[in-house]
Parts: C-alpha cells; sequence; structure tokens
C-alpha cells in the first residue's frame, strides 16, 4: 500500500500545538417571506453556551457549490465534485411501522403519500421502514460502489404502489410489535437507527431524517419491563443524538398518531425522546402526523443551512448537558439549530474520527462536495509507469484559523483506488498543514490550494477517488477519476 506523493505548492508549516475543541452547528436561517435568508455574515450571530458569550470560529454555507472558474466545461482528464449527479443534501424519510400501532398505520400513510408525491425531483430524497427486521427500503441509498440515480429520478410519482409493496412485505414478517416486551422494542429500534446512521454517514454535507414514529419511551419502569428492572435510556439517546449531530445528520420526529387520540394516550416518555433528538440534532418535532409540513421543512432547511462552529474554553468540556442560545443582529431573520449538546470530556476529533471520515467517503455512492475540488489526470514527465495528478482545492470551503498575523489551515488527504469488481485500496491519510500570511489569502480563495504528484497505481485500478478532510470543521471534500485504465493513462 503507497502513500500518495502529493507536492506541496504552497510553503507549509507545522502547526504548534492542538487546537482546542471546536462546538459545530448546523443553523438554518429562514427569512421574513420564509424563504431562505440573504446576505447573512458571522457577525450577525450571538452564541451563548452554559450563558457564557461565544466568539464565531467558523461560519459556511452548507450545499454551496461555488461557482468553477470561467474556463468553461470540463476538459478530457479532468473531473469535478461539484457538478450534477452530486447531492448538496440527503432527505429520508423513515416510516417506524415497529413503534406505529396498526390502527394508526392506513392514516400515518396517507400523510406520508400526500407529502412525498408532489416532489417532482426526488433525487436526493430516500424512504426506508423501520420494521421488526430492521430496515426495509422502499428507495433506498445507493450501496458502497454502487452508482448513483440518474439525474431526474421520477421515483415520487410511483409511491403508492412503492409503498404498498413494501408495506406488504412487513406484513408477512411475522407477529406485530405490540405483541414484544417494550425493552425488546426499544433496543430494537436503537440498532435500526445505529445501522440507519451507519447508511447516512456516507453521505457528507447536511442530511435530513423525517422519522414517522410513536416514540420510544426514554424510561422504562420494572412494572412494564420484561426483565423485572427498570431500563433507563436517556445516556443512550443523548449519545445517539450527539454521533446524528456529528454527521450532520438533523432529525425531523413527526408524532405517528391518527385524527383522535384515546384517553390515555399522552404518551409523555416517548414524547420526551423525540423533543431531545430534535433539540440535540438541530430538527424540529411535528404533531398529528403532519409529515408534509417535516418534509417542506427539512427540504427548505437544505437550502438555507450554515455550519457555525466556536470554540468554548478547556473547563468546558465537563460532561455535562449544554444549553445554547442562538441569536441573529437581523430581526427579519429566524435561525434554528439544535439547543443542546452534551460537552463529553473525550474528544470528538482525533485519530479514530478522522478514520471514520475517511471511511465513510471511501464507502460513499457519491462524491463528497462540502469541499470543492477540481482534478487533472495526465501522463507523467519522468516515469511512462506512473500517473501525474493536479488537484485544486476550493479554499472558500476550507477553515482558515487566525494565528496572530497569519493563517492556518489543518487538511489531510488520502486517496483510494478501486479495482473493477469494486474493491477499494486505500492509502493511509497525509497531513496536509497550511501556513500563510495575511497578504496571501485573497490569493488563495481565489486560485485554491493547489497540490500534484506523480503516482504509481497498481495494476487492475479502474477508478481513483481523492478524499480531503477538514480538520477544524469535519468538512469532506472527494473526486472521482474514473476511466483510469492503464498506469500514466
Amino acid at each position: 500500500m503507497r502513500r500518495v506523493g502529493f507536492l506541496m505548492l504552497i510553503v507549509t508549516a507545522a502547526w504548534g500545538q492542538a487546537p482546542p475543541r471546536m462546538v459545530r452547528l448546523n443553523v438554518v436561517a429562514e427569512g421574513a417571506s420564509g424563504g431562505p435568508a440573504t446576505g447573512l455574515a458571522a457577525g450577525d450571530l450571538q452564541i451563548t453556551d452554559a450563558g457564557k458569550p461565544q466568539t464565531v470560529a467558523l461560519f459556511r454555507k452548507n450545499g454551496t457549490a461555488n461557482a468553477r472558474s470561467a474556463a468553461g466545461p470540463l476538459e478530457p482528464g479532468e473531473f469535478s465534485n461539484r457538478g450534477a449527479g452530486t447531492p448538496a443534501q440527503v432527505t429520508l424519510v423513515l416510516f417506524d411501522v415497529l413503534n406505529t400501532t396498526m390502527k394508526d398505520q392506513a392514516y400515518v400513510r396517507g400523510r406520508i403519500l400526500e407529502a412525498l408525491q408532489p416532489i417532482k425531483d426526488g433525487d436526493s430524497v430516500y424512504f426506508y421502514l423501520l420494521t421488526l427486521k430492521g430496515l426495509a427500503p422502499v428507495r433506498a441509498l445507493p450501496e458502497p460502489g454502487e452508482p448513483a440515480a440518474a439525474p431526474g429520478t421520477d421515483w415520487t410519482q410511483q409511491i403508492q404502489p412503492l409503498l404498498d409493496r413494501a408495506m406488504k412485505g412487513v406484513n408477512r414478517l411475522g407477529p406485530h410489535s405490540d405483541n414484544m416486551e417494550p425493552q425488546d422494542r426499544v433496543n430494537a429500534t436503537y440498532e435500526s437507527l445505529a445501522a440507519l446512521l451507519g447508511r447516512l454517514g456516507s453521505v457528507a454535507g447536511r442530511k435530513n431524517l423525517v422519522w414517522v414514529t410513536r416514540g420510544i419511551p426514554i424510561e422504562i419502569g420494572a412494572r412494564h419491563a420484561g426483565s423485572g428492572m427498570p431500563a433507563e435510556y436517556e445516556e443512550l439517546l443523548q449519545r445517539l443524538s450527539t454521533a446524528f449531530d456529528a454527521s450532520g445528520v438533523a432529525v425531523y420526529p413527526v408524532e405517528a398518531f391518527g385524527p383522535r387520540r384515546e384517553e390515555g394516550e399522552e404518551m409523555m416518555e416517548e414524547q420526551r425522546t423525540l423533543e431531545e433528538i430534535a433539540a440535540m440534532t438541530g430538527g424540529e418535532l411535528y404533531a398529528q402526523a403532519d409529515v408534509p409540513a417535516a418534509m417542506k421543512a427539512a427540504m427548505a432547511a437544505s437550502r438555507s443551512s450554515y455550519v457555525v462552529g466556536y470554540y468554548p474554553g478547556a473547563e468546558n468540556w465537563d460532561g455535562k448537558l449544554h444549553r445554547i442560545k442562538l441569536k441573529c443582529a437581523k430581526d427579519s431573520v429566524k435561525l434554528e439549530s439544535k439547543t443542546e449538546y452534551v460537552a463529553y470530556k473525550e474528544p470528538e476529533m482525533g485519530a479514530a474520527a478522522e478514520q471514520e471520515a475517511f471511511g465513510a467517503a471511501i464507502r460513499s455512492p457519491f462524491d463528497a462536495s462540502e469541499i470543492g475540488l477540481w482534478a487533472v489526470r495526465g501522463a507523467s514527465k519522468t516515469d511512462p509507469k506512473k500517473t501525474r495528478l493536479q488537484l485544486r482545492i476550493d479554499a472558500r470551503d476550507v477553515t482558515m484559523q487566525p494565528v496572530g498575523t497569519a493563517y492556518h489551515c489543518d487538511l489531510s488527504v488520502a486517496y483510494v483506488s478501486y479495482g473493477k469488481n469494486g474493491e477499494p485500496w486505500p492509502t493511509r491519510p497525509v497531513a496536509m498543514p497550511i501556513d500563510f500570511v495575511a497578504a496571501q489569502r485573497d490569493e488563495i480563495l481565489k486560485g485554491g490550494i493547489n497540490v500534484g504528484g506523480d503516482i504509481a497505481f497498481r495494476e487492475g485500478v479502474d477508478k481513483v477517488r481523492i478524499i480531503v478532510l477538514d480538520n477544524f470543521s469535519g468538512a469532506v471534500g472527494s473526486v472521482t477519476l474514473t476511466g483510469m485504465g492503464k498506469a500514466g493513462s
């Protein structure tokens, strides 16, 4: 396994010490008319964490497809992750039939159809059922190595027969969950949500999960627990919510009740679960099976969301639940984001987080587009057995940390080769710290960060994916070069 031999085209230097830990927020900004807010800047935001004012250190619009230079269409041997087929966001609907009673399912299905049928462009919308046996796809995310659906997919126009067919399959799975012990049902739900997070984690950028469910209890008393012992799920819920938020997934729970609730159906413990996962991921809870409103909000959020980050002091990481207050200086702008998080003492980023970020980019059926990349492939001028790769990284998508009168970027780069059978051959990530003085900033923002080198690929390589990780913000960019053929092509 070879390490990538990129040649830096700008001067780099070592970062003196590890940066403090960042708290990142996915922020939705809505204007007075209900559409995306325009002209928003970092200075417009006011943040307090546990009552302490914070300074915005990261401010970036989600899904920004910065325009390529006026050079026109891509030339032969040139590739970019800012073209067609790379979704800026993904919205996934999860109909939780495991935790929705049989008497409510028909009504809830009608609300789901009402939400999905009007969608004309369903390219970035996916749909699963949460069942007794796990996740059942209605429209599945592409598997790793599988090509994404062609743009213009109109699957939402056939949603009723697709959903009917999927529900028939669910009904053949066996006894309904009404017969399950509460603990078994809760555990099965968390296992399915964790599996879904693994699938969504392979897609970069903001993701929206519309979870249509009655919910699951946050605790089960000894009287109702099959084991005879009480069960507490608060910590598990907080860990899962933190993982969703770290992966850029905002959860929009929708209470799956019919038009009337029977007496005694307040379901307060289940509602607490839904309220908490929404609060910790920046989503919103919707009542009365209002799937259309939840879908509208989730898809609109993707068009007007930002990544905002700040560095609280080291004493912040105390293992406790922290409340966040976010305000905008512009009265006409409404902001939505997570309102709480657990300040775990252990670091969120590090070697394990870097490995997971690269692993998700390797497994993903899509190129990650949070960081704009353009790559040019050509023959080496010095070795016919090698391929010359040149990469331009859009500096507007990279966090520039001020260090006195200079700036520092903390990137990691790797590439993965794929054989004709889709088998990945990844390299180890290479640290790419970049320092430059303030006078160079405008030039770098305009021309990008340029790297390149000659690489010898093994025989049988069909395509290559270059992956760039911003260790400050967690943003990822990847670009896939196809038609590699023989070395040096």
